[in-house]
């Protein structure tokens, strides 16, 4: 990737600590941590998701899912993106930080209050009136409210004290599950459920509020001369949270507003099943990214720790992609019940996104290593655009089949096609799609053949893994050397007494 080069000596010194010693070990650790934090708060999301629809039924459901993915759509302008501004502001002022977030508090306090009651006041144009539009003023505080509320709690990153966060995030979840279960058990209506998820969120807002406390040593004061760098700052930012939220919520209120709740529903039990997965490439690669981000400059090394990621995660995008949509009918059944048995055609469509999520994931992080953040923007419109445009045209034709396949179309599109038309992306997208093509290609020829067996779901499902796993072997996509590595950082990151823990490797 020639925009990423340095030049050639710079290969050859030694390279950040970071870089230089078992990297590996400490990827393989954080994505350890972070994995389990974000597990548990996807298992017990799960869990809630599953009592959640079984109790509420595929018309509610719909209606609750349309609620959040509508007010979704507004989050950019509550939040402006100011994340980013506020930890890097505050890593360069670490004294002023109680002040840096106190003034992104009330800078996005403002427009977090003002986009509620607009997309309140809003709601009737878009299809949400009456009963549903009560039920928005409820949700709101959670989506758009709370957001800046929630803001101090970038500290943790600064800190590197991230368990904070996902322990609160964790408890939530909990709190979640345990909500959704008495409100089940109650029969309540759908205006308790969303007052339930409200209060969550005001519990997790008063605890990182708390926590963050710890970290942020007074004075605290708002410093209202920076409203406006903030803005500025925060513009692009702002602006492609607006595409991304497009991009990834459109479709369910496009469904609200061009199908019916009830088919809604169906396709909201599908996405849930879908997304669970996402978290796999963000734990790996938000450990990643730092390690990437110290090798950039040495191009042989910054290639080899993004094709072992490429590699990596289409191998394992494949397996989930065969795993669910061979054994999407028994995964909805068990989940769900008979109700949400039309889930399951869409779950087995909306997987193969997976593939464009992973790659998208690697994309996003070796382009901001190589500061060339600039580029992400069109993939993410051309993407929401796409999403718009596809759903216009199917969801009056194929209900949410066709809302399932605008999503994987427009998904594949931005990631796999659009950054090839720059010359200074075009390598690394080149890079990352002989690396997809191979598990792709195997994971939808086992899934074609799997389906077409005339055997039970459970001895298909293992069927089709036994086969997927044996052609990954013998295709070379995962090789003896990996294991080897994979070995050796295992040794590295917990070894025994007396063991010095060194780095394996790294053979490209």
């Amino acid at each position: 990737m020639a925009s990423l080069s340095a030049n050639p000596a710079a290969a050859e010194q030694p390279g950040p600590p970071l870089a230089r010693a078992g990297a590996g070990a400490r990827v393989f650790q954080n994505t350890v941590v972070l994995l389990a934090g974000r597990g548990a708060g996807v298992f017990l999301s799960a869990g809630a998701a599953v009592i959640l629809a079984r109790y509420l039924g595929s018309e509610r459901l719909g209606q609750f899912g349309a609620l959040y993915a509508y007010l979704s759509l507004f989050a950019w302008l509550a939040g402006l993106g100011i994340e980013p501004v506020l930890a890097r502001e505050a890593s360069r002022q670490r004294e002023l930080a109680g002040s840096i977030m106190l003034t992104g508090v009330a800078l996005c306090g403002l427009f977090g209050v003002g986009t509620a009651l607009f997309a309140v006041l809003f709601a009737p144009l878009a299809g949400y009136s009456g009963y549903l539009q009560v039920l928005l003023v409820f949700a709101a505080i959670d989506v758009l409210v709370l957001l800046p509320v929630r803001l101090p709690g970038v500290i943790f990153q600064v800190d590197l004290k991230q368990w904070y966060g996902v322990g609160i995030n964790v408890l939530r979840q909990v709190y979640w599950l345990g909500a959704v279960a008495v409100l089940a058990y109650l029969k309540a209506p759908l205006l308790y459920v969303v007052l339930g998820r409200s209060a969550g969120a005001v519990l997790e807002a008063a605890l990182i509020w708390r926590a963050s406390a710890r970290f942020l040593a007074p004075p605290r004061r708002i410093l209202t001369d920076r409203f406006k760098p903030y803005l500025r700052y925060c513009a692009p930012i702002a602006f492609s949270f607006l595409l991304a939220s497009v991009y990834m919520r459109i479709d369910q209120v496009m469904l609200h507003k061009l199908a019916s709740d009830r088919v809604l529903g169906g396709y909201v039990a599908a996405v849930k099943v879908s997304e669970l997965f996402e978290m796999l490439p963000a734990a790996v690669l938000s450990s990643l990214f730092p390690i990437l981000a110290s090798a950039a400059g040495r191009e042989p090394q910054f290639r080899g720790y993004v094709d072992r990621s490429f590699r990596y995660l289409m191998v394992l995008a494949g397996g989930l992609c065969v795993f669910i949509t061979v054994g999407a009918k028994p995964i909805v059944a068990l989940l769900y019940g008979a109700e949400f048995s039309p889930a399951a055609p869409l779950l087995a469509v909306l997987i193969w996104s997976e593939f464009a999520v992973f790659f998208g994931s690697v994309v996003i992080n070796a382009l901001l290593a190589g500061n060339l953040q600039q580029f992400l923007l069109f993939p993410t419109a051309v993407g929401a655009g796409a999403n718009v445009l596809l759903n216009l045209f199917l969801i009056p034709r194929f209900g949410a089949l066709g809302a399932a396949w605008a999503t994987l179309i427009s998904y594949s599109l931005a990631w796999a096609a659009v950054l090839l038309a720059f010359a200074r992306t075009r390598s690394l997208i080149w890079q990352g799609l002989r690396r997809a093509a191979p598990p792709v290609l195997l994971s939808l020829a086992v899934s074609v053949a799997a389906l077409r067996l005339a055997a039970p779901a459970p001895a298909k499902v293992v069927i089709a893994l036994t086969l997927y796993t044996a052609g990954v072997w013998g295709l070379r996509m995962i090789r003896r050397e990996d294991l080897e590595y994979a070995r050796g950082v295992l040794a590295s990151a917990w070894p025994k007494p007396g063991n010095s823990g060194h780095e394996p490797a790294d053979r490209h």
